[in-house]
């Protein structure tokens, strides 16, 4: 004697219908057809336009400026040390002097490490720096 066989569960169900929305996203047609309008396009406003540095200012975790405050030979000789600068720091270090009105020897730039160090405490100049050219 044959038992009939039973069919698993999963081709009992039927599949899911595409919703409306989903079905128009998916479609080719255009479900409304555009009206030629009779009014010029209005023009978006214009943005600034942002001017590109051959340097970047990288952030660290908590999306400030790295930029610390040192003092060194007994807290006689204050430094601004500037971290994660990518790009050209030769360049950035020439925009930091026009910036703050310093002189190029007050700023140097340590190969090794790759930060730029200034002479004196100037955190908050530096920042509103970065700030302005949105670094």
């Amino acid at each position: 004697m044959l038992r009939p066989t039973l069919l698993p569960s999963r081709l009992l169900r039927q599949q899911p219908t595409l919703t409306p929305l989903l079905r128009q996203f998916l479609s080719t047609a255009p479900s409304q057809p555009q009206k030629p309008s009779s009014s010029p396009p209005q023009s978006l406003p214009r943005q600034s336009q942002k001017t590109y540095f051959p340097f970047a200012l990288g952030r660290s975790r908590t999306n400030n400026y790295s930029v610390y405050q040192d003092a060194k030979r007994g807290g006689n000789f204050k430094l601004t040390i500037i971290k994660k600068i990518e790009g050209n720091r030769i360049a950035f270090k020439q925009e930091l002097a026009k910036a703050l009105n310093l002189s190029p020897n007050d700023i140097r730039v340590n190969s090794l490490t790759g930060h730029v160090e200034v002479r004196g405490h100037h955190r908050s100049e530096i920042v509103a720096f970065l700030e302005e050219r949105g670094l």
